[in-house]
């Protein structure tokens, strides 16, 4: 669920960490998807692995993320550098 209560990390909510992977699909466009979770955990923290699977589902169910099945890889959909 996406309602936060009184126990949520608001850096490890589903809407942030999404908002994350977009910043980082902006920049790189191609990202394999270990260099992302990396990335991320990176920027938060190690707690961040397990939010990543329910904000890349969240992303792909808005249509705003596809994955390139070959490359093990996200990027955004109809980004334009």
């Amino acid at each position: 669920m996406l309602k936060p209560d009184k126990h949520t990390n608001p850096k490890l909510s589903i809407i942030n960490i999404a908002g994350l992977i977009i910043q980082e699909l902006k920049q790189k466009e191609i990202v394999t998807y270990s260099e992302l979770l990396s990335s991320l955990i990176n920027q938060t923290s190690e707690s961040a692995k397990e939010v990543f699977l329910y904000a890349n589902s969240f992303l792909f169910l808005l249509d705003k993320i596809e994955y390139i099945s070959n490359l093990d890889s996200l990027r955004l959909k109809g980004h334009e550098n």
